[in-house]
């Protein structure tokens, strides 16, 4: 019986990945050994010792690069207000397309394509509404098909 080429290492070196790389402030603290020779009280404080050594060192990079990082009582408290930089006018238009400025020929193609797929999806939901189920939805309804096992569209080429 022939053995696969890949078990004796003898494949093409791209089927093998290359072991990531890592510099030498990510390496672990601790040192490999059998935990019936450490006890599991042992094992569970080196273990919480290192992963808060590694979120200390998290934090102060962190810190270092920006200028100050808030915890999670301070997220959850923080006024969305607070430190506001500019305010949208309530019932000004909220843009669906980045085309960018002088792209008119984009932004109405793109346009056309949201009122196409919009049509499309609402015959198709009535359809299903109704009672068929033989509907198929447009490509992008991607949350029908999980939630409702319906037909999606392949993909437009």
């Amino acid at each position: 019986m022939a053995r696969s080429s890949f078990r004796r290492g003898e494949g093409s070196r791209s089927s093998i990945r290359p072991q990531p790389q890592f510099d030498e402030s990510s390496k672990s603290s601790i040192r490999p050994q059998p935990l019936h020779e450490l006890g599991e009280d042992e094992a569970r404080r080196l273990v919480a010792a290192e992963v808060a050594r590694q979120v200390a060192q998290a934090r102060a990079e962190i810190e270092a690069r920006y200028a100050k990082v808030l915890g999670p009582v301070a997220a959850r408290n923080a006024s969305p207000f607070q430190r506001a930089k500019t305010w949208e006018t309530f019932g000004a238009l909220n843009p669906r397309f980045a085309t960018g400025p002088g792209c008119v020929a984009e932004r109405i193609e793109a346009a056309e394509e949201l009122v196409a797929y919009l049509a499309d999806y609402r015959a198709a939901w009535r359809r299903y509404r109704a009672g068929e189920s033989d509907v198929v939805f447009p490509y992008g309804c991607y949350l029908m098909r999980v939630r409702h096992d319906v037909r999606v569209a392949p993909a437009p080429s």
